[in-house]
């Protein structure tokens, strides 16, 4: 069993690996970065260091209503650092990815894309998300 992270973007719940997790700032507002893909909301300034801020929901495809930013989770893949903005952090949680169920098919591609499954957590549905496809994709 691993810890995760879990957040929500809207009233969805989701989590990523606490191993990936490098930091948990307040929402700031971002500086915006010309030419960057919709779903970039600029850079943000963290101790000297210039990082791209993703609006995760955007980029996920997942509905926006009612998507007040609280929160910037700071993940990191390799020696990339990436700041996503989400609703709100909620919790750590024991996670067995083994207990990971199929998204159904009536999930959009782009959901499907960026999660891992998804995983019942008492009477919550929690969608994992997979840090490596949030870099990828952020970078297309």
């Amino acid at each position: 069993m691993e810890k995760a992270l879990v957040f929500s973007l809207g009233s969805q719940e989701f989590s990523v690996r606490i191993s990936a997790v490098k930091e948990i700032k307040e929402w700031t507002k971002p500086t915006p970065f010309p030419a960057a893909p919709t779903f970039v909301e600029g850079v943000v300034n963290v101790r000297g260091s210039v990082i791209p801020l993703v609006d995760m929901a955007q980029m996920m495809g997942v509905s926006e209503a009612q998507n007040e930013k609280k929160a910037i989770i700071f993940l990191k893949n390799g020696s990339k650092i990436i700041g996503f903005s989400v609703s709100n952090v909620t919790d750590i949680s024991e996670v067995d990815e083994t207990d990971f169920k199929s998204l159904p098919e009536l999930s959009s591609d782009n959901l499907k894309y960026f999660s891992n499954g998804i995983q019942s957590l008492g009477d919550r549905l929690i969608f994992s998300v997979n840090v490596s496809s949030l870099f990828e994709g952020s970078l297309q």
